[in-house]
């Protein structure tokens, strides 16, 4: 027997109580929500809130009570300090929870409704589970290996547009984004020269659950963390999407970028939109 085949009622319950936390941790965000308590800045374009921490608390305290064995990573418990560590064990690793509470704080703290908790689950380092919750817009996004792409439990699928010139396109800045403005904005000026046009979400998971649903045809982010990916890697592969890094590579969640798309315009997004800089 493969030591590292997923054996299926172990992530169906997985998915049973990742649903049940994203759902707490969504009514503990509409909670705080317009009320802009406890903001704090990590810099000054990197927000963190009560809600945040109080989101993080609720479904840490789900995981923990259900599954005490399994690793978890997350993103105002662990920060950026543990990604490194936890990377090298992951091949070892039989589960890992990939958690952010409230993926689009900076949204939320303007009470914009583009915000999402994202939780993800890894299976031996591969992403393999993904729920990611738009509580403001009661939209909740489900899928993994053996389970089924959703969005409020119906089935949802990846565009089917073939033509870069006949899509919609998203990205999302880092936090180095004003030493990069020029290069950055070099890209969304290509986006908006050859597609129909360009969107900024401000939330990488919801950018990648959108993608899933077909409602962008592709999308490009660098500077990601773990929990921004997880969840959203797992749900566009189980739509039909694709997603590997700028140059076409394996997709690292703990690598320097990310591109996705449903597949027929990826390599016209590497070459017309990302290639104009040079090497990626």
């Amino acid at each position: 027997m493969n030591p590292t085949a997923i054996d299926p009622a172990a992530l169906h319950s997985r998915l049973k109580i990742a649903l049940r936390a994203a759902e707490g941790a969504g009514a503990i965000l509409m909670g705080h929500y317009g009320k802009l308590d406890g903001i704090d800045e990590k810099s000054p374009i990197d927000l963190v809130t009560a809600a945040d921490r109080d989101s993080e608390a609720q479904i840490l305290a789900e995981l923990r009570s259900a599954f005490r064995q399994d690793t978890v990573l997350a993103e105002e418990r662990d920060g950026l300090a543990a990604v490194n560590a936890l990377a090298e064990k992951l091949p070892t690793t039989a589960w890992c929870w990939v958690v952010d509470p409230l993926d689009g704080t900076t949204n939320f703290s303007h009470t914009h409704p583009q915000f999402a908790v994202s939780i993800g689950l890894l299976h031996f380092g591969r992403p393999v589970l993904g729920v990611v919750l738009a509580p403001a817009r009661r939209e909740i996004f489900v899928g993994g290996g053996g389970i089924a792409a959703t969005c409020n439990g119906r089935p949802i699928r990846v565009s089917q547009t073939t033509a870069l010139g006949q899509s919609l396109l998203a990205s999302g800045f880092p936090y180095d984004r004003r030493l990069r403005a020029k290069e950055l904005l070099g890209r969304v000026e290509r986006a908006l020269l050859c597609s129909h046009g360009f969107r900024r979400g401000g939330s990488a998971a919801l950018d990648l659950a959108e993608l899933a649903a077909g409602r962008i045809d592709g999308y490009w982010e660098d500077g990601l963390a773990p929990w921004d990916l997880a969840a959203g890697h797992a749900i566009v592969q189980a739509a039909g999407g694709v997603i590997t890094n700028f140059a076409g590579g394996e997709h690292d969640l703990f690598g320097r970028n990310t591109l996705a798309s449903n597949g027929a315009i990826h390599a016209a997004i590497q070459s017309e939109i990302l290639g104009a800089n040079g090497p990626v």
